[in-house]
């Protein structure tokens, strides 16, 4: 669907109304917003249908109520086109304008599209100066997103009417409306991966799905993918315990976006860190992929000038959960809504529609993407609960619940990124059913370490609409973690699941080092019969991007 601004209303033809063979051209709608007290949005810019507005809001006893709508179908007209086929209405009622938020603007854009789509091929929807820039941003993905389908593996597609939308604002909005065009495209390949089954998107899937993103931007992404043996090379153990169980191999898909200059990432590193390689060559595989490790303070930190100047370019990094199918293992889940599992590698499917929607927009920002792929399945290779590995950074884990797993292929991504000494870490992740108990389908939870990155997600969260909720991370929860016979165990008691899980991760974060933590359990999807991933949190983390790109 394309979308575009215009400070003109839609032209009239001269055919008669009730003639037989009606033309594409004419096939037009224009959209008028109405508040609760009947006053109409963009009233200035409407002159020449005030009559026909006026008349359709009295004989149809329209209240401008949200979501309320009423059409005329262009039957009738004003003394100027009376004799013309006019433009069809559409009253679209908006409730109290001082009342909008992202959820309003999200239902009257559904209400916009679903009114209009089988019906005629394209809208103007009048605005005017009706909506600030943050809420005509949030309006225009929301109309874009409205005409998402995932339709693939139906033998009959229904293919809507609608192809064009004119937004009647002015001129200045263009650059919020770019930005939701960007946005769109980068949330629509979430959904787009998130909702494939688990036979087609496994982890290779995933890393083809990002090295395509290279070739079709390569002046801005480069892609390096790790697979098994790498890892093991490495000692990222806690990983591979997910991957073991499954036949489809564990691929770390990273994913480097070089939107404001080059950072250090190709360097080698240390004999010791590869010591255990396996497989002859392997040193030099790991050396061409490996970031620096640099002996330096922590981005934010420096003082001097030419810390300074690498601080500015450090990026910020973005670790996605990747698990394509998760049964549990051998703590396997209970068969109701099984199928729902395909949507457990939510955060690795945003963070690869946030790298797209970076390209799209060209950011001024450095930022890397990581995507822990793995496949959680029970088999003669599967981990067991009471098994012990070791992570990258040496801690011992005992893992007493195989279906915790996500924050075992977290935990050895997050000693991995932190190589690129980044501004800050984000990981994402669909990992607990204790935040949808806290949180419901709402919410976002966001925990951190870092007063700076809380407030930026926090002012990101509200001007995109993509709401998080900033939950605990007491000292005093981290003994729940504790093992008598590891450095931690992977689940704590049955209290504060999504806490303890936060705890976990922090774990493997260095001292010094800026992070955050959300839980996209309740978010990243809608379950039951329209079951369909959400693209959250794209909005939030483009906003939280973009946001970053202006202050630095």
């Amino acid at each position: 669907m394309n979308i575009k601004l215009s400070q003109h209303l839609p032209k009239t033809h001269t055919q008669k109304i009730l003639k037989k063979e009606a033309k594409s051209k004419d096939d037009a709608c224009l959209v008028v917003l109405v508040d609760d007290k009947k006053n109409i949005l963009a009233n200035s810019m409407l002159t020449d249908y005030t009559a026909r507005i006026e008349q359709l809001i009295e004989v149809s006893h329209f209240k401008g109520t949200a979501c309320e709508t009423v059409a005329d179908y262009a039957l009738a007209g004003d003394k100027k086109t009376t004799k013309q086929n006019p433009v069809q209405l559409l009253l679209v009622g908006v409730g109290n304008t001082d009342k909008f938020s992202n959820t309003v603007l999200q239902k009257i854009a559904k209400t916009i599209y679903s009114s209009t789509q089988k019906r005629v091929s394209s809208i103007t929807v009048a605005l005017g100066d009706a909506l600030e820039e943050s809420h005509f941003g949030q309006f225009a993905l929301n109309l874009l997103a409205a005409s998402y389908r995932f339709d693939k593996y139906k033998s009959e597609q229904a293919t809507p009417v609608l192809t064009d939308v004119y937004l009647l604002a002015d001129n200045s909005l263009q650059p919020a409306l770019a930005f939701a065009e960007a946005v769109f495209a980068g949330q629509s390949l979430t959904r787009d991966v998130a909702n494939e089954p688990g036979n087609i998107c496994f982890p290779a899937y995933m890393a083809e799905q990002a090295q395509e993103l290279a070739k079709t931007y390569p002046d801005l992404l480069t892609v390096k993918v790790l697979g098994e043996d790498e890892m093991s090379a490495l000692g990222m153990n806690c990983f591979l315990s997910v991957a073991q169980g499954s036949t489809k191999e564990g691929q770390l898909v990273i994913m480097e976006y070089r939107g404001k200059s080059s950072f250090s990432a190709n360097a080698g590193t240390t004999e010791q860190t590869i010591s255990n390689a396996k497989v002859t060559g392997l040193k030099k595989a790991l050396t061409d992929k490996l970031p620096t490790k640099k002996s330096a303070k922590k981005a934010g930190k420096a003082s001097d000038n030419n810390a300074q100047a690498t601080n500015d370019d450090a990026p910020i990094v973005l670790v996605g959960k990747g698990v394509t199918f998760d049964s549990g293992g051998i703590s396997i889940k209970p068969g109701a809504a099984m199928d729902e599992m395909k949507f457990d590698m939510g955060g690795s499917a945003s963070v690869l529609g946030t790298i797209k929607a970076l390209c799209e927009a060209r950011l001024p920002i450095n930022v890397v993407g990581a995507l822990a792929c793995a496949e959680n399945m029970p088999s003669g290779d599967a981990t067991r609960p009471g098994d012990i590995v070791k992570a990258m950074n040496g801690k011992s884990v005992e893992i007493l619940n195989t279906d915790a797993e996500g924050r075992l292929v977290l935990a050895d991504t997050l000693c991995y990124v932190q190589r690129y000494n980044p501004k800050a870490i984000i990981d994402v992740a669909t990992l607990t059913g204790a935040c949808v108990v806290a949180l419901g389908h709402v919410r976002s939870a966001v925990f951190s370490n870092d007063e700076d990155v809380l407030f930026d997600l926090e002012n990101a969260s509200n001007l995109s609409g993509d709401l998080i909720w900033h939950m605990p991370l007491d000292d005093e929860y981290q003994a729940l973690i504790d093992s008598p016979i590891a450095d931690i165990q992977n689940i704590g008691g049955k209290g504060a699941g999504a806490v303890t899980a936060a705890c976990f991760l922090s774990r493997f974060i260095e001292e010094g080092q800026a992070w955050a933590h959300l839980d996209i359990a309740g978010t990243a999807w809608n379950s039951g019969k329209d079951k369909a991933a959400t693209g959250r949190p794209v909005p939030l983390f483009m906003q939280y991007l973009k946001n970053s790109a202006d202050m630095a």
